[in-house]
């Protein structure tokens, strides 16, 4: 493993050798060629969009990098802003639906088995929405020798369901709070890629907009290498 790691810091020290030596090499070369830019194309250049503000602008509200682009045409922005709108009323609505269900059965809890659920885990709660009482769970424990999970006959681990429709309840509405918390973090995913695609599309078009003006350059050497002046003028379409 020590080999491995020094053979992969050699590989890496190489590339950061080399890379700086190419970026050299290219500016070195290019170091007689001048660039300039017309007053008026630098006003332009001005109101151009950044890229990198419009990914960031997406990152904090899908949507909003769009806008920061092209504030008369952003459906794509708009698609991303909805999106985001409807993942957050979905997630706060699980996260409120489940608090509710939650507080139904510490009610169910309370009064129809005779316990309460404070501080108690998951496993408690399992074995009050399985069995009748503690009685008969400490019982199938010893039976089936899961001697870990049994309960101390305590009695704040006691209980006892009135009915089998009142445990039945008690199940359904545990089964419920379950199936909304395991959607919760399937939506922080999608809010999470939301604001991926929205920077992503959002940063091509801002670079997009950049790329189309045109580009001015003055050399002291022509075409052959030659000393000589040579004006370029690049259209981006």
């Amino acid at each position: 493993m020590i080999n491995q790691n020094k053979f992969r810091f050699k590989k890496y020290l190489k590339w950061i050798l080399i890379i700086p030596c190419m970026v050299l090499f290219i500016e070195n070369s290019n170091a007689q060629e001048i660039d300039f830019i017309p007053e008026e194309q630098s006003d332009n250049f001005k109101d151009l969009p950044s890229p990198r503000k419009a990914l960031l602008l997406s990152f904090v509200v899908p949507g909003l990098g769009h806008h920061y682009v092209d504030n008369e045409n952003w459906t794509r922005g708009k698609i991303h802003l909805g999106s985001e709108i409807a993942l957050l009323a979905g997630y706060f609505g699980l996260s409120a639906r489940a608090n509710r269900l939650e507080n139904n059965l510490n009610t169910l809890a309370t009064s129809k088995a005779g316990v309460s659920l404070s501080g108690k885990d998951r496993g408690f709660e399992l074995a009050i929405a399985n069995y009748d009482n503690l009685e008969e769970y400490n019982d199938y424990q010893l039976r089936t020798r899961r001697w870990q999970n049994i309960l101390p006959n305590t009695p704040e681990n006691r209980w006892n369901w009135e009915s089998d429709n009142a445990r039945f309840e008690f199940q359904n509405t545990r089964d419920r709070i379950a199936n909304s918390e395991n959607q919760l973090p399937t939506l922080l995913t999608l809010m999470v890629a939301n604001r991926i695609f929205s920077g992503i599309n959002a940063f091509t078009q801002a670079r997009e907009a950049s790329s189309k003006m045109p580009e001015a350059s003055v050399s002291y050497l022509n075409e052959f290498g030659e000393r000589g002046i040579t004006a370029r003028l690049k259209f981006n379409f």
